[in-house]
Order: C-alpha cells, then structure tokens, then sequence
C-alpha cells in the first residue's frame, strides 16, 4: 500500500509565506522610483513638473527627477532639494519633448 502525503492549505500557506513574503525595504539614496502615495505629480506646462508630497518625514530629504528627451538631448532635470513636506519642480531645456513622467529620489 502507498501512503500520499497531504497538505492542508494551512500548511500550504505557511510553507508558500516563508518564501514569498519579503520585507520591504526604503529605496537607496540617488534610486528613481515611483512617488510614494502621498505625492502628486503636476505639470505645469509642456518643460515644467512639479511633485509635491504631504507626508514625509520631517528630516528625509528627496527631490523630483523628470526625463528630458528631444533631438540630440537625452538627459534629466533634477527638482529642486526638499526637506520634509513640499514640492520639487523640475524643469526641461526648450527644445525636449514632453515626457511628464516624474520620478521620486530620496537625497
């Protein structure tokens, strides 16, 4: 006779959690990611995005980056530096396309 192990799904749930949950960890410093949810992206006009974000620590210092693309251009604009709550405004040269994407960096 063959014995077939079985596994409740408590058990397959325990076994599947040790593996897939993952704490999370703050982006380094100098990493673009997405804005946290307490930051909104606004364009001002076609070169100008600003971020402004309501609920960051009172000592982190982040900015706002903005892709800057175009005819022999391929480069960003940093925002300015901010501490704490605020907002970050980067600017594009004239002649970049629009790309309105901003991005988060923690300084």
């Amino acid at each position: 006779m063959r014995i077939t192990p079985v596994i409740t799904g408590v058990a397959v749930s325990t076994i599947l959690s040790a593996f897939l949950v993952i704490p999370a960890t703050p982006a380094a410093a100098g990493d673009l990611v997405q804005p946290p949810a307490d930051c909104t992206a606004t364009v001002v006009n076609r070169y100008t995005t600003s971020l402004t974000c309501t609920n960051r620590p009172a000592d982190q210092q982040w900015r706002g980056y903005r892709d800057c693309i175009g005819a022999w251009l391929d480069s960003g604009a940093d925002g300015n530096i901010v501490t704490g709550n605020g907002t970050s405004t980067a600017v594009c040269p004239v002649r970049a396309q629009t790309e309105t994407h901003m991005w988060f960096e923690a300084i």
